[in-house]
């Protein structure tokens, strides 16, 4: 009896091992030292959180614009596996969904893996007060499509994103039956207007639509965080459930030893 005992306590030696050795659900952040663009799939933006996940706390009444860019110092995952990074956004240190973002490289060109897909709208807003063209793919090195601009203040609603050679953000869209990229460089998410030229109902151009009350501020979780599960996160999981169902046994069949040698 004696040395049947021992066997099992040998056994939950081992186990308790493996189950030490399995990655932990709360590893630390990895440092790294890279920067992104901020490219919401709404279009609304990002919010900057406390922690590494959609169950944090945002830290701002309003979200980080869209193609902002910033610099990642940490980079850890979400309880869903999702990955985050560790930022600092007008005075403000936290946490940022990457499904939302896209990496820029050191030489200042985003890192483009081709056209992504989008669901939100922008307002034709080109510096230079003329227009904006459309083109055949993403690059002004392509043929243009129309032989006017697409006016100022023009409302596009973007199916897809991409990068040029250059690195700069482009959008798929149609205006008057023709389909195109368009600079999203030179557009804003919201109606950049003057007031007297909008309408009564149109937003001030200093607060976007989509932002300007505090309590409409985006705090939905960001799409990717949402939906993504890593397969490495439920591998884990189930990893420990089975080692912490076998460690219950053995610790049954202990106690029932025990009693019997008394």
């Amino acid at each position: 009896m004696k040395q049947r005992t021992t066997l099992y306590l040998s056994l939950l030696l081992s186990l308790l091992l493996a189950l030490s050795l399995l990655p932990a659900a709360g590893a630390a952040p990895t440092a790294v030292d890279y920067e992104i663009t901020v490219q919401a799939r709404d279009g609304q933006g990002l919010n900057l959180r406390s922690g590494p996940g959609t169950e944090y706390a945002a830290l701002r009444s309003t979200p980080i614009p869209m193609y902002t860019r910033l610099h990642i110092s940490q980079t850890d995952t979400s309880s869903t596996g999702a990955p985050w990074g560790y930022t600092s956004y007008d005075g403000t240190a936290g946490w940022v969904c990457l499904v939302e973002t896209q990496r820029v490289t050191s030489t200042g060109k985003v890192v483009s893996s081709g056209p992504t897909a989008a669901n939100y709208d922008v307002y034709v807003n080109a510096k230079d007060g003329q227009g904006l063209n459309m083109r055949t793919q993403a690059g002004t090195e392509y043929p243009v499509l129309r032989s006017s601009l697409i006016p100022m203040y023009t409302r596009l609603h973007i199916t897809q994103t991409d990068t040029s050679s250059t690195g700069a953000l482009w959008g798929y869209t149609t205006y008057e039956d023709v389909s195109g990229w368009v600079c999203l460089v030179e557009t804003t998410t919201y109606d950049p207007r003057p007031a007297q030229a909008s309408e009564a109902s149109t937003p001030d151009p200093q607060q976007p639509e989509e932002t300007a009350p505090a309590e409409d501020a985006k705090s939905q979780p960001e799409t990717g965080e949402v939906q993504d599960q890593s397969p490495a996160s439920q591998l884990n999981a189930a990893l420990i459930g089975v080692v912490i169902g076998l460690l219950a046994a053995i610790l049954v069949v202990l106690v029932v030893l025990l009693r019997r040698r008394k």
